[in-house]
């Protein structure tokens, strides 16, 4: 997106760096500039509708205030079925950590009362009839059946029991590790769902101005692109030009004054940025008229404040 300050900004560039170039012997060490500003452009992370727009051109936010919203429909769908998959899993998880439910195991408790019950009246006729076989007053063939019979109910009763101690027993390893393992899963993925609904707002990351607002509500817009432009304090600077042959001894690090219509006072800067090469491209065979108009671009930093405001023309003076 054009910008009209950057339409500005550019043709004060084009004037600057000829009046600079054209500047008279006596001007040495003045040099004409403006202020650039190094905006935030707060994008979308993700496609989709402008619900809302919480800032006005002009506010001042801080880091986390909310900037814009889209709207969440589908998202929120997604998270809930993330949801329910993940309780899903933790309760599969939970069923074969815990083995056989309350009730299962009370139906076998009860399975084992009534093999007791049966073992102890096998036990007692086999202690009534097994004197009398001994005794010859009753037959073989009883004292075997009550024998058989006493055997039956004991292994009933050692089966009950082995069938609640394997029900209260957990399931085997490899299935309680597949049980955590797609339980994790599940919540990684709940917390996919939830980092994309939560990038349906997005939040300052930074303290600063709201300088435009692109995109207004009820707009669709694309991922990544810009829906407000902030200036953060301290991202203003100052461009300039020198001439070619003014150029030695300016470095980086040195300080420069800053003049502005308006000012009531020089803002003090510090030169952050030389250009390797000429702002425009000479002729292949340099003349000494051709030397006289190359100018390079250089970049100074105000120390303090942000009271220029940005395309406003500056006067700087070198020391």
């Amino acid at each position: 997106m054009i910008r009209t300050s950057t339409f500005r900004a550019t043709l004060l560039l084009a004037l600057f760096a000829i009046g600079a170039a054209c500047a008279p012997a006596d001007h040495r060490g003045v040099y004409v500039g403006y202020v650039e500003a190094e905006y935030i452009y707060v994008a979308a992370p993700q496609a989709g509708w402008l619900q809302s727009v919480e800032v006005r051109e002009g506010d001042i936010v801080s880091d986390g205030d909310l900037l814009f919203s889209l709207d969440q429909d589908q998202q929120r769908a997604v998270y809930a079925e993330a949801a329910g998959r993940a309780e899903q899993a933790a309760a599969q998880a939970r069923d074969i950590a815990t083995g056989a439910r309350s009730d299962e195991v009370a139906q076998l408790e009860a399975q084992l009362a009534e093999a007791n019950a049966r073992y102890a009246q096998a036990k007692s006729e086999k202690n009534r009839w097994l004197p009398l076989v001994k005794e010859g007053n009753a037959s073989e063939a009883k004292g075997d059946q009550v024998t058989a019979d006493f055997n039956a109910a004991l292994a009933r009763v050692k089966a009950a029991n082995e069938a609640i101690a394997v029900a209260k027993l957990a399931g085997r390893d490899a299935a309680r590790e597949a049980a955590a393992a797609a339980s994790a899963s599940a919540i990684a993925a709940l917390d996919q769902a939830e980092w994309t609904l939560d990038q349906r707002m997005v939040h300052a990351k930074t303290r600063g101005r709201v300088e435009e607002i692109f995109q207004r509500k009820g707009e669709f817009i694309r991922a990544g692109s810009p829906v407000a432009a902030i200036l953060p304090p301290g991202n203003l600077k100052i461009r300039f030009f020198i001439p070619q042959a003014e150029l030695i001894g300016v470095s980086v690090g040195d300080k420069v004054e800053i003049a502005a219509d308006g000012a009531d006072r020089r803002l003090d800067a510090v030169i952050s940025h030389i250009a390797s090469e000429a702002e425009f491209t000479p002729p292949v065979i340099y003349s000494a008229g051709s030397r006289e108009k190359l100018v390079f671009l250089v970049e100074a930093r105000l120390t303090h404040g942000d009271i220029l405001r940005p395309g406003l023309p500056v006067d700087v003076f070198l020391p």
